[in-house]
């Protein structure tokens, strides 16, 4: 069986489109669950979170949020992505399905579509396009088999996977400056502090590094089709 797999960014009226519009220079990623829904922040290093962080307070009403000087992680509760004539509720009634997450930049959101029928695809364009702006950025037919390998998007925790030796390494690494540009010491002396030689604290600090790329792969695919530089065939 053949499917179509596609990628769509929307422009219309919701919080979060309105959130990034406001504030171009941030690039947010949602992460939707049952219970509460995970939207990440990412601004360069001369901007203010703090300022995004009381806009998106008024906006989305969100119920926790954890935070460092160029990114935020904001726990919400109310399902504003899943109201009735959000991009998530019309593709559902259309029957297709939305890959996650959805990522949004300079006032657009983008979505990975997967649907059977060029008319699914067609409906929920024009219904999306009717309240704001939609615009297919690719699409191409794929075989079941070969679209079930591809879809690595899974909703996995940032540092799942890590050992507390990797976590330890990584902290240590980048509070002595080792990940600075340039570096602002060796890794043998940060090796010394924690106690291991230099080859074992480098295999945990690679390993480390390793599960983190494989953690953040989905996101970081999804950013490089939104700019325009990814691949569309998959990795």
């Amino acid at each position: 069986m053949t499917y179509l797999d596609t990628w769509v960014r929307v422009r219309h009226d919701c919080p979060y489109c309105n959130l990034s519009d406001r504030y171009p220079e941030a690039h947010m990623t949602l992460w939707l669950s049952v219970l509460v829904d995970m939207l990440q922040v990412s601004i360069p290093g001369n901007y203010d979170i703090g300022q995004i962080l009381d806009t998106a307070w008024e906006t989305l009403h969100f119920s926790d949020e954890f935070h460092d000087e160029g990114s935020a992680i904001l726990l919400i509760t109310h399902p504003w992505i899943e109201e009735p004539d959000s991009v998530v509720s019309i593709a559902s009634e259309e029957e297709c399905m939305l890959i996650p997450p959805i990522s949004f930049s300079a006032g657009w959101e983008t979505h990975r579509v997967v649907c059977k029928e060029q008319d699914q695809l067609r409906n929920l364009m024009d219904r999306v396009g009717a309240r704001g702006s939609a615009e297919l950025i690719s699409q191409r037919k794929r075989e079941l088999a070969d679209l079930v390998r591809d879809v690595h998007v899974v909703p996995t925790h940032f540092i799942e996977g890590l050992t507390p030796k990797q976590v330890d390494v990584l902290v240590s690494s980048y509070e002595h400056g080792l990940y600075d540009i340039p570096s602002r010491t060796k890794m043998e002396r940060v090796a010394q502090r924690t106690g291991l030689s230099r080859s074992t604290f480098g295999e945990h600090l690679q390993k480390g590094e390793l599960q983190i790329m494989r953690n953040l792969y989905p996101i970081l695919k999804v950013r490089s089709h939104q700019e325009g530089t990814g691949r569309r065939g998959g990795a």
